[in-house]
């Protein structure tokens, strides 16, 4: 089965409690100024401390329709043509991926388990997969992704009247809670820093450290962790 359980894509913050081991996130945000200490600094609040590292994979929406008349036959060119696509990626070194919140294989025995939707146009059904891309060095670009991915779509025949629409790339991350410790820690070495500006008498509380879990795309090929909490600085 396909499972839809976490999968983050929004165009801003994305947080979860219950997130699954080794679960797989899409993360679509807007990009923020960011320091080089790890720190986002927005006009609605202070600097959020935490990490910044390089994503796990490209990630690209494909949405699979057909625009036929009758809706038995819809159903049927739309399918029709995944199934040469979910044929034709793995040549291409591509995988298909779907999920409302993790990111589970497509293939030719689950691909009806997907939900169907209507399109944006009146007589048309689709269902969305992700064309997903190791990314494997810093100097990816999200452009040439973008024309690999264009390339392998254009060359899948059409079944009857359905088609292929291309949806923005993004990122995505393997497990996002692993780097949970590595965004405490970095919480735990800045506010101990502030601190240490008053002098040895003078001691830090942190608080919320057992909150969510954010991530955000922070560039190109990076995403930004951390929790929201705050910290006191106060004598011993």
């Amino acid at each position: 089965m396909i499972r839809r359980s976490i999968l983050a894509a929004t165009a801003a913050v994305t947080a979860f409690t219950a997130i699954p081991a080794a679960a797989q996130v899409v993360v679509t945000a807007s990009r923020q100024d960011r320091s080089a200490t790890n720190a986002y600094f927005t006009a609605s609040g202070p600097a959020a401390i935490g990490v910044t590292r390089r994503a796990d994979y490209f990630v690209t929406p494909l949405f699979v329709s057909s625009d036929s008349r009758d809706p038995d036959l819809r159903s049927e060119e739309l399918f029709g043509m995944l199934a040469d696509t979910i044929a034709r990626a793995e040549q291409a070194g591509i995988t298909l991926v779907a999920g409302q919140y993790t990111l589970e294989p497509v293939t030719a025995a689950n691909m009806r388990e997907l939900r169907i939707m209507g399109g944006n146009r009146p007589d048309t059904s689709r269902v969305q997969i992700y064309a997903r891309i190791p990314l494997t060095s810093d100097e990816a670009r999200v452009r040439d992704t973008s024309q690999r991915i264009a390339a392998f779509v254009a060359d899948i025949p059409a079944q009857g009247r359905s088609f292929i629409d291309v949806g923005t790339t993004a990122l995505a991350i393997d497990d996002p809670e692993q780097y949970r410790a590595d965004v405490v820690r970095h919480v735990a070495e800045e506010s101990t820093r502030y601190a240490g500006m008053f002098g040895n008498g003078y001691g830090v509380e942190i608080r919320g450290l057992e909150g969510d879990l954010y991530w955000q795309q922070a560039s190109e090929t990076e995403v930004f962790l951390y929790i929201e909490h705050n910290f006191v600085v106060r004598p011993r």
